[in-house]
């Protein structure tokens, strides 16, 4: 079986634990968001249905409204071609009646008869009039023969004489107004086309009533809205949501329910509210809001405890309200099955996983165990054994390794018995002497291993840091452009924030690393030593338990030549440490005072003879153990627990007072707890030279896992005093884009680099032109001189690195701006000229924008 070994229960369960978490993971994250997404489709989809139908009935009452433009146009047309077809006839008729020598006035009374028995259409006429408005046509003998001016209607008197004497100024045209249609006894609004004949003096009209118009529409309308109704008829939202129809009197025209349509449901009440449920869906129409109330299903009749959502539109045209109502439920539904058929085919698949892995596990940590077993034979002294694996794979081949491996030993050792006896009396008479002096030189040895050790471990995390910070560049430059370009984007600010501040994190942590490989820039003066002290202890009280003590002892003055924030920040680490060694209460010496070394001491190197400041840290804690004492200054090493500490605290500390100059021992107290001494080449009155190299560049500031601790308010301490205030990003950037003539070369060998600090410099209102090395930077500076301005990395290709380089570009333009980059800090300490402006990465745009406003 599988699990008889160790191995492959270990194994098999740590894939199936992996495959359970991936699960767990993917289910809790992943069904959640199909819920929601799922309901939100669902419910939009009720939405875009409502709207469809919205839209349609709109469509409707814009089509009525042009179909009835469309027919009053008709009207006129056909008004207008009866009155040319009447004319004709007149002067056919006309001229007919003088061919028989008939009289004009003959002749006319013939075409006023002819005309009065001229109909078409639905009961139309022609009517004759002259110029004093007395009707000489007419079917209807109610006004034939009669003077128009005398007759009146409900409204008033008849407009005919005023439309009359209209026509005859200017021409032929339409007129609405009153008139009693032939063969009622009221007045309806009619349309008539009027033409004046001069010739004879008369006046030809003919009309249609408006009333038959509407009949026309209103037969129209009730056709397609009758489609309308169909149309919802036929709609399902989700599984059985529904749309219905009501006006603003209450009356439902449409609804599903048999029992509802056709009544007033002004009655019904929201069982939220109390208050009728119609007048509610009034209230949210057209407001995008939907209406959420409680409701019966078909199946569990007056029981209103279901949720319901409803979306309502106001047809103005039409004057009515359509309504959609859904169950929540119902909306929800399709996302649960979809999470259960998710869930489902998870746990088929985790299954197939298990058994795939047990298989494996087996095929796999078979030969293992063999192997494990003849190994244990090997180590009991049996030198015969074979494992007999032949197996085609790397399995195999570890097999025949064991097998020959074996064989070698058993070769190896029989040659070895001899040459041992034969060279164990001579080891023996020399073995005394080798003693004493592996006595004498252990001690040696051991300090000289550490130091390398640590040389080691500070160059390794000095070139993690470089690299590092050449790829936070590139993230932060990308992050920050990102959120400028999205500001208006909440939800993608909301992801890219914190990346932000994951990437300034990291810059904390490489900070602290090039700390520790002694690769940070500092910035040293003349300080007093013990007024520093009694500062942070003032600074650190505040965060003390009432059960932690602090006693001091200085010596006044002690000046030293150092960084004053780096100094606070090493002090404020080691009283930390001191602080967490105590989590019951203790007492903490923090001492002050001078030391003359002489040759032979020890600290962790042998230390240079001379006038020292040393500065001692004692608590009443554990203590250190003995690997934490060899261990202590070594970055990431830390004895606190997950999630406490990063164990950089005393890393910075070891590369700071090597920085300076100086030495740091760890031991444990006679008494008991930590001791921690440092020394610090003690600064002479006037001397200003004596344990620093001038350095330039920013101020480290206090690492994020130490400030935690400082009480709230205690935030400016000894570094508050060199601080000095940077021109605002938003000024530089101005003044930057005031500059968009100017030509730029930048010099960056890392191309991801090179492209983020492009988009930053163009951003920004430069022109840029690229190198990717030094020797590529020198052709385009002689090729392209004068340029306005240099950016250029340090550690690069070619013949010059960019401190050179820029040496070179600032000889041929010496008023022109430089700026150096650097991801170590390194470049800080070779004393760069006050006119160039130094850059450490990562850096933001705005540092790179005040940069360039500096050095201009």
């Amino acid at each position: 079986m599988v699990f008889q070994h160790k191995l492959s229960s270990l194994f098999f369960s740590a894939i199936v634990a992996i495959l359970l978490l991936l699960l767990l993971v993917i289910y809790s994250y992943a069904v959640p968001l199909i819920n929601q997404q799922s309901y939100a489709s669902e419910r939009n989809a009720s939405r875009l249905v409502l709207n469809n139908v919205s839209d349609m009935a709109n469509n409707i009452e814009q089509h009525l409204t042009t179909y009835k433009n469309d027919a009053i146009n008709a009207h006129k047309r056909n008004l207008i071609a009866v009155i040319e077809l009447a004319q004709s006839y007149i002067e056919t008729s006309l001229a007919s009646a003088l061919h028989q020598q008939l009289s004009r006035e003959q002749a006319l009374q013939q075409v006023y008869a002819g005309l009065r028995d001229l109909s078409y259409g639905n009961g139309s006429y022609i009517w004759l009039a002259d110029k004093n408005a007395r009707i000489l046509s007419h079917p209807d003998p109610l006004f034939d023969g009669v003077d128009a001016s005398t007759l009146s209607g409900s409204q008033g008197p008849f407009l005919l004489p005023d439309m009359i004497d209209e026509a005859q100024q200017q021409g032929d045209g339409f007129y609405q107004y009153p008139w009693r249609k032939h063969g009622e006894h009221h007045d309806n609004d009619k349309l008539s086309y009027i033409k004046y004949l001069p010739q004879w003096g008369l006046f030809i009209g003919s009309g249609v009533n408006i009333a038959d118009i509407e009949q026309e529409v209103a037969s129209r309308r009730q056709q397609v809205i009758g489609q309308l109704r169909q149309t919802i008829e036929q709609i399902v939202i989700a599984k059985t949501g529904y749309l219905f129809i009501f006006n603003k009197q209450g009356d439902m025209l449409l609804h599903p329910n048999a029992n509802i349509e056709a009544t007033n449901a002004l009655a019904l009440k929201n069982p939220l509210s109390g208050q009728p449920i119609l007048q509610e869906l009034m209230a949210v129409a057209d407001t995008g809001n939907e209406l959420t109330y409680k409701w019966d299903r078909p199946t569990d009749p007056n029981n209103y405890s279901y949720d319901k959502l409803s979306l309502v539109r106001y047809l103005d045209g039409l004057g009515w309200y359509l309504c959609s109502s859904v169950y929540v439920d119902e909306l929800q539904a399709s996302g649960e099955l979809l999470s259960q058929r998710i869930l489902t085919l998870g746990l088929f698949a985790l299954g197939v996983a298990i058994m795939l892995v047990y298989f494996f596990a087996r095929w796999v940590t078979r030969p293992i165990s063999l192997l494990a077993q003849q190994a244990l034979r090997v180590r009991q002294g049996d030198l015969t054994v074979n494992s007999g694996i032949t197996r085609a794979d790397e399995l195999g081949v570890l097999g025949r390794a064991f097998d020959s491996m074996v064989l070698q030993l058993r070769h190896n050792i029989t040659n070895l018995d001899q040459q041992v006896a034969s060279r164990t009396q001579a080891l023996h008479a020399s073995n005394q002497q080798l003693q004493q002096a592996i006595e004498t030189t252990q001690q040696t040895q051991m300090q000289l291993i550490h130091a390398q050790r640590m040389h080691a471990v500070g160059q390794l995390a000095g070139g993690l840091a470089h690299d590092f910070n050449n790829i936070l560049t590139i993230i932060l430059g990308n992050l920050t452009a990102a959120e400028q370009r999205y500001a208006n984007h909440a939800e993608l600010l909301t992801r890219l924030r914190p990346a932000i501040r994951a990437s300034r994190r990291g810059n904390d942590i490489t900070t602290r690393l090039l700390a520790f490989s002694r690769g940070q820039s500092l910035s040293p003066l003349r300080l007093d030593v013990t007024e520093l002290m009694n500062e942070t202890i003032e600074l650190f009280r505040g965060s003390l338990a009432s059960t932690i003590a602090i006693q001091t002892q200085f010596v006044a003055p002690l000046h030293a030549y150092v960084d004053p924030n780096q100094l606070e920040n090493c002090l404020i680490n080691l009283l930390l440490n001191a602080k967490d060694a105590m989590p019951k209460g203790g007492i903490i010496h923090l001492r002050g005072d001078r030391q003359r070394i002489s040759d032979g001491e020890v600290y962790d190197e042998a230390v240079r003879p001379g006038q020292y400041i040393v500065i001692t840290l004692q608590d009443t804690g554990s203590g250190f153990d003995n690997t934490s004492i060899d261990m202590a200054c070594e970055p990431f090493y830390t004895t606190k627990s997950a999630g406490k500490g990063a164990g950089l605290g005393l890393s910075m500390v070891f590369g700071f007072v090597k920085q300076s100059a100086g030495y740091i021992k760890f031991a444990n107290a006679d008494c008991g707890g930590a001791l921690v001494s440092i020394l610090l080449p003690i600064c002479l009155s006037g001397d200003q030279s004596a344990a620093a190299m001038p350095v330039t560049g920013v101020t480290t500031e206090l690492a994020a896992d130490v400030t935690t601790d400082i009480a709230a308010g205690a935030t400016t301490g000894i570094a508050g005093r060199a601080t000095a205030l940077a021109p605002s990003a938003s000024a530089n950037c101005a003044k930057a884009n005031r500059q968009a003539d100017k030509l730029i070369l930048l010099v960056e060998d890392d191309a991801d680099v090179r492209t983020v600090l492009r988009e930053q410099l163009i951003a920004l209102g430069y022109q840029i032109i690229e190198a990717a090395d030094s020797d590529e930077a020198v052709t385009l500076i002689a090729a392209l001189s004068p340029l306005y301005g240099l950016v250029t990395d340090v550690n690069m290709p070619g013949a010059k690195d960019g401190v050179e380089l820029a040496g070179y570009f600032q000889h041929l333009s010496p008023k022109s701006p430089v700026v150096v980059m650097s991801a170590d800090n390194i470049t800080a300490q070779r004393s760069l000229p006050a006119s160039w402006t130094f850059l450490a990465k990562p850096f933001l745009a705005s540092d790179l924008a005040n940069a360039l406003a500096n050095a201009s």
